[in-house]
């Protein structure tokens, strides 16, 4: 689902597309009216209600041709020619658009020249503004951010041939972790030592380079490992039937490249969604601050220890990352959870007791109004955590799972809130996983509001709290 540079540059680029369409707009128009007008009288004239309104509906309407296209998906591997034949065909079907409607609503600038002067400007400024989004998206590459770790997957020459292509491309920002050799008669070791790197390591893609011919049933074997994980696979050639996954083609130096992802895909509504964390997460950090410094001299007074518990949590792609909350349980709780294995009543690999003996008089009230979530905010903030998501597991608990299917919970980021909360976080591991399952599976905005305004009475109540 995260990384701040790609929604940093992806939301920026959205802004500039919006702001050349509505320059474009403005540049046909002064060269439509039937009188030349002073720049001053030209604003006091067509800054009116129903023009803005019906600027800001063709704005989006230029933004869903733009999405449809696919031209705010991953350009790491897309062809400059491809994106240009893209946008020239979003310029000719708005400006045509534009055109028509303006016949219809009579305005004075709707003659024959106009839909041809916004198809021009439209195509010049949008090429003219992606070309420079790309230099800036690979000079954050080639300083080392926005990066993806892959493995390739190949046999003889092919898998090392890629290597060496995207070596040389810094500007792509992949880094090679392993280039896994495949044996005509040994399949079964290829299979083994991707499943390990998947389990080891924090992979991104897995790009499979083998003839389909020689090798589909690896490939259908390594792209359902790769499926239930939630990490991306480009595969050189045609490709098996998928389950729950999605495709999208690209291409590198000419040669193409199917993309299969899982979790739910680059878009603007992703863009969105972390433009909400970031802004909820500042103004909801800035007003609980009193109750922050209430609760953090209340804990001090309490008991003896750090006003924060920070522990290492898994998150997207199987990344580990610093989590906070306000501290609940005596400082040394994490080592006398080994003593307390016995009295687990969650089943699967997860730990919970509804009567832990570590939580402190003080931290049993805080978590039943589920207020040692709030430095969690400071997460959503650095881009860890999303508001709305599976909670993040500790390292102890990954470790455990036994499914490969259940880390495909990976694919997105954690959130404070998910389904299994506001369902009154039952114990069990299955129930918790399935619920991150239909989450990710039907991810919306719609569905991310929902959970947080179910998780307002969820929390005024501590259903399922402890």
């Amino acid at each position: 689902m995260t990384n701040p540079y790609r929604y940093a540059l992806l939301t920026l680029l959205k802004l500039a597309d919006l702001a050349v369409i509505t320059v474009a707009f403005v540049l046909a128009v002064m060269t439509q009216l039937r009188q030349p007008q002073p720049w001053v009288s030209l604003l006091e004239m067509r800054i009116q209600v129903q023009n803005v309104l019906f600027l800001l509906v063709f704005l989006f309407y230029c933004h869903v041709l733009l999405r449809s296209l696919g031209l705010y998906r991953s350009h790491r591997l897309t062809s400059v020619s491809r994106e240009w034949r893209d946008l020239a065909g979003v310029a000719v079907v708005a400006s045509m658009s534009l055109y028509l409607s303006g016949r219809v609503m009579d305005f004075d600038y709707a003659r024959p020249a106009f839909g041809p002067a916004v198809a021009c400007m439209m195509f010049i400024g949008l090429a003219l503004e992606r070309r420079a989004f790309r230099f800036l998206a690979r000079a954050v590459r080639r300083h080392g951010h926005n990066l993806r770790n892959v493995v390739l997957l190949g046999r003889d020459a092919s898998g090392f041939d890629l290597a060496s292509r995207l070596a040389r491309r810094a500007d792509l920002g992949y880094v090679i972790e392993a280039v896994v050799d495949v044996h005509a008669n040994d399949e079964a070791s290829a299979l083994t030592r991707v499943t390990s790197l998947l389990e080891t390591r924090p992979i991104d893609e897995v790009f499979i380079t083998l003839p389909l011919d020689a090798h589909q049933g690896l490939i259908r074997d390594v792209v359902s490992v790769c499926e239930e994980q939630g990490v991306t696979i480009r595969v050189l050639s045609s490709l098996v039937d998928l389950v729950r996954a999605h495709a999208q083609l690209d291409e590198i130096d000419g040669r193409p490249v199917i993309s299969i992802f899982s979790g739910p895909p680059d878009s603007m509504l992703l863009a969105a969604k972390r433009l909400i964390d970031v802004t909820v997460s500042a103004v909801a950090l800035v007003l609980s601050a009193p109750v922050c410094l209430l609760l953090a001299l209340a804990i001090k007074l309490d008991s003896a220890g750090p006003v924060l518990f920070v522990g290492e949590r898994v998150g997207l792609g199987g990344r580990r990352f610093k989590f906070y909350k306000f501290r609940t349980m005596v400082p040394d709780a994490e080592r006398r959870q080994a003593d307390l294995e016995d009295m687990n009543e969650a089943t699967g690999p997860v730990f919970k007791i509804r009567s832990d003996p570590r939580i402190t008089r003080l931290g049993r009230i805080i978590r039943q109004l589920s207020l040692d979530e709030l430095p969690q905010l400071f997460n959503v903030l650095r881009g860890d955590m999303s508001l709305v998501g599976p909670r993040p597991l500790p390292v102890r608990d990954v470790l455990r799972i036994d499914t490969r299917a259940h880390k495909r919970r990976f694919s997105v980021k954690p959130g404070i809130t998910c389904l299994w909360q506001v369902h009154g976080r039952a114990p069990s591991f299955d129930e918790w996983i399935k619920t991150d399952m239909e989450y990710i599976d039907n991810w919306s905005l719609g569905l991310d509001f929902k959970i947080l305004m179910k998780t307002i009475p969820a929390v005024l109540t501590g259903r399922g709290a402890y």
